[in-house]
């Protein structure tokens, strides 16, 4: 990082380069953006772009886990103000889907081609932090439906963790599900491992 800029200015610009990135992918799509153009939009040499990322998947990578923190933020609220029952499991499972399938910056970026050539990019150490935050902030919420009986301890915490992860997944494969069956196939998705991870009475 250019020791010219102080701790206020690299935020400045770093918040400037997000700010470019979620514009231009909204216009053009993550293909079609350039690192000149998101310099040219953050108003900085194209030389300083790599004193930030490593690369423009880097930045969008960045730019999905603003999204993805503001909608774990989002979930986490409305689970707080739930009671801890079944229903509110399912709940807190298809709010997921609804969130992730309707935010645009999300579904821009992590169309399946796109995805793949971010994560070739992405050194192993940015997607395993990635990875870990989903375990710190869900699991509290799995032990805690655990605790009170709702889930199953047959299976662990992680592993419940790991399966709600791979369903979200699937909220970017709306075309290739079928956008005429999408969301009833995600409600009998979701259904199912509910009622699999569910406690027997």
């Amino acid at each position: 990082m250019p020791k010219k800029f102080s701790e206020a200015e690299k935020n400045r610009i770093q918040q400037k380069l997000l700010e470019s990135g979620r514009s231009l992918v909204s216009r053009y799509g993550f293909k079609k953006t350039s690192v000149d153009e998101l310099t040219k939009g953050a108003g900085i040499a194209a030389g300083t772009f790599y004193g930030f990322y490593q690369s423009k998947e880097e930045l969008f990578f960045e730019l999905v886990e603003v999204e993805e923190n503001r909608i774990r933020t989002t979930l986490l609220e409305h689970a707080a103000n739930r009671p801890v029952d079944k229903e509110s499991f399912k709940l807190f499972l298809l709010e997921s889907f609804q969130l992730m399938s309707n935010n645009p910056i999300i579904q821009q970026i992590l169309l399946t081609e796109s995805f793949e050539a971010i994560l070739r990019k992405l050194p192993p150490e940015r997607l395993e932090r990635n990875y870990n935050e989903d375990q710190d902030i869900l699991l509290p919420f799995i032990q805690k439906w655990q605790t009170a009986g709702v889930l199953t301890k047959k299976s662990s915490p992680e592993l419940i963790v790991s399966m709600i992860r791979s369903l979200f997944l699937l909220s970017l494969h709306k075309r290739e599900i079928g956008e005429a069956v999408y969301d009833d196939t995600l409600k009998l998705l979701i259904t199912t491992m509910a009622n699999g991870l569910f406690a027997r009475d």
